[in-house]
This record gives C-alpha cells, sequence and structure tokens, in this order.
C-alpha cells in the first residue's frame, strides 16, 4: 500500500497535463479583470437584493482573474488557477500543493450555483502523470479541497451560469 501511495504520489508530481483551452482569446490574469467581476457581481446582486431578476456576463480573463484573487486571499492549496470557458462545459486548472509536494490539475465539468455554497460538478480530471484508472485517491484529494475552498462562498441568490465560448452568462433571481 504505501509503494502505491508512493507511486501515485511521484506520478501526480511529474509532468503535467495540458493546459486548459481558452474559449475566447488569451486570458489575461490582473487586478483589473478580478475588480471588474466584483463590480459586475455586485450589480447583479444589488437588482437581486430588490427583488427583480437579472443577469451578468462574465469573461473568461474576469472569472480567472478572481479566482486567482480567491486563492490568495483564502490561502488555499490551489495556485495559478485558469477558467476557460467553452459551450456548455468549463474546464479549470491549477497547481495544488500537499505533502510539501506540487502537482498540476486539470478539470472538466461545471459549477452548480443553485444551493447556498457554489459546488464544482467534475465531470473528469487529469493530475500530472496519473493514469485515469489511478485517479480516484487524486480526484477524492482534489474534490475535499475544491469543497473546502467553495465553504467560504455564500450565495445570496438562486444563479443558473449558461456557458459559451470565453464567458459566462449568469441569471440570477431573487
Amino acid at each position: 500500500m504505501i509503494l502505491f501511495v508512493v507511486v501515485v504520489g511521484a506520478l501526480a508530481v511529474t509532468g503535467s497535463p495540458a493546459d486548459c483551452t481558452a474559449g475566447d482569446g488569451p486570458i489575461v490574469v490582473d487586478n483589473a479583470h478580478s475588480d471588474t467581476f466584483k463590480q459586475k457581481w455586485d450589480g447583479l446582486n444589488a437588482i437581486l437584493d430588490g427583488g427583480s431578476p437579472s443577469s451578468v456576463t462574465l469573461t473568461e480573463s474576469e472569472l480567472t482573474s478572481r479566482a486567482d484573487n480567491y486563492v490568495k486571499e483564502k490561502n488555499t492549496p490551489f495556485k495559478e488557477p485558469r477558467v476557460c470557458l467553452h459551450d456548455g462545459n468549463g474546464e479549470g486548472q491549477a497547481k495544488i500543493s500537499f505533502l510539501g509536494l506540487t502537482a498540476k490539475v486539470k478539470v472538466k465539468g461545471t459549477l452548480d450555483l443553485a444551493g447556498a455554497h457554489p459546488s464544482a460538478k467534475i465531470d473528469s480530471m487529469e493530475v500530472g502523470n496519473v493514469p485515469g484508472w489511478l485517479i480516484s485517491p487524486a480526484e477524492s484529494l482534489v474534490n475535499r479541497a475544491l469543497d473546502s475552498a467553495l465553504d467560504d462562498v455564500t450565495l445570496d441568490h438562486r444563479y443558473a451560469p449558461t456557458l459559451k465560448a470565453g464567458q459566462a452568462d449568469v441569471a440570477g433571481t431573487p
């Protein structure tokens, strides 16, 4: 069992999956895009707080920049997150640190914004050089880390994202 853990750990920190594919050109990560995300999100919530439905469109650069600032603010095990959006689904990538080692993780799926906290719905995952049939232990670790990071995000309303190439349209109801 110890040998198995060592082998999977070694595979996780060697090599890496390909970068996620941006749906609409290069992703720019900076404080300006993070601030734009916050302004749009606060504006959406202000309208929803007033009792009217509304929506907002967020770009990959805005989502990635906000995610990057968030993981730094909350000191999560994730570093250098990227969010890539396509028709109907998204890709996310980040580096994750565990036991003093760092592995690159790429996931495909969606984000459920209908509950009190966001919930990642992962369809597939790649970790370092770990073959797909050995992903389960790594998947469990990443899922726990994601759940822990998202528990700090409280959603005040119900939101329904529609993912398109390069952007997410988020409709909200009071």
